[in-house]
């Protein structure tokens, strides 16, 4: 299941299909990578949107994806603009905001993502129908 099977379905002409799927995934993709807390950091992130990270399926698969790869290295690194050579355990703590004892939080946060997207797209196909017979 993708985004362009749970936005074409609502949508009942091919022409108006077209259209809306291609500016819909446009702006949803722009607002997912913007605001996904990689290219701004959580920290960053202005207070009035804040919410959008916490609700965004990006940032979760994000955060789950360092702290499962970095979460435990000890290695120092230099940090451009800085004196101290941290470890990257903690630069990713302190400047992302990625604590890595929260992992089952994001492992549950993500399949219940997919749930969900499961049965938003079922229940669309099961009551939106457009065939007029």
């Amino acid at each position: 299941m993708t985004s362009g099977s749970q936005t074409a379905r609502p949508h009942q002409h091919h022409k108006v299909l077209s259209l809306a799927t291609s500016n819909q995934r446009v702006a949803f993709y722009a607002l997912f990578n913007l605001f996904c807390g990689f290219f701004i950091p959580k920290s960053r992130i202005p207070k009035w949107w804040i919410w959008y990270y916490w609700i965004c399926p990006v940032a979760w698969t994000i955060f789950g994806l360092i702290i499962l790869q970095y979460g435990d290295v000890e290695q120092t690194i230099k940090v451009p603009g800085s004196t101290v050579q941290p470890s990257i355990r903690w630069y990713i703590e302190s400047h992302f905001g990625y604590d890595p004892n929260f992992m089952g939080p994001v492992a549950g946060v993500l399949v219940g993502f997919t749930v969900f997207f499961a049965f938003m797209y079922a229940y669309c196909i099961k009551t939106l129908n457009f065939q007029m017979r």
